[in-house]
């Protein structure tokens, strides 16, 4: 009897170590953005956007890969998506430019300039050598304000 609930004991806990040895590695958010942009570059968006989304997963108070997942979500036209995204990356790092001019771009994309103005203008506010590559597209902003 004592034999049996050794053997027993044994099977479990070899099955236990298989178990676990069979689920996949964790993957980190540096290998998942890798791969959502692979995927992003062959067209296959729907893999694209689960990449980017693991990625965040993976890592969802890292700046940098929220800001990916921002621009992918722009690029597709999600746009009040983006607008989340970039408030995250901004609440996490308020003095990020690249969160601030793609939250504008994202505004200007959905037609409301005034917020997108706001927005470039807090960009250049935290990082003043963004004036001179913004500066096409502010005085296009003021165009279309007048």
């Amino acid at each position: 009897m004592r034999l049996r609930s050794i053997l027993a004991a044994l099977l479990v806990a070899t099955a236990s170590i298989a178990a676990v040895a069979a689920e996949p590695a964790p993957t980190s958010a540096a290998t998942l953005i890798a791969r959502a942009d692979k995927y992003w570059t062959e067209g296959k968006l729907d893999k694209a956007g689960e990449s980017f989304a693991a990625a965040v997963a993976a890592e969802p108070k890292s700046s940098a890969t929220l800001l990916r997942l921002a621009g992918f979500q722009l690029s597709q036209q999600e746009i009040s998506k983006s607008v989340a995204t970039y408030r995250q990356v901004i609440t996490l790092e308020p003095k990020n430019s690249k969160a601030w001019i793609g939250m504008g771009l994202a505004y200007l994309h959905s037609g409301d300039t005034e917020l997108a103005r706001a927005a470039l203008d807090e960009a250049i506010r935290v990082d003043p050598a963004r004036k001179e590559s913004l500066k096409p597209l502010l005085a296009k902003l003021d165009e279309r304000s007048h």
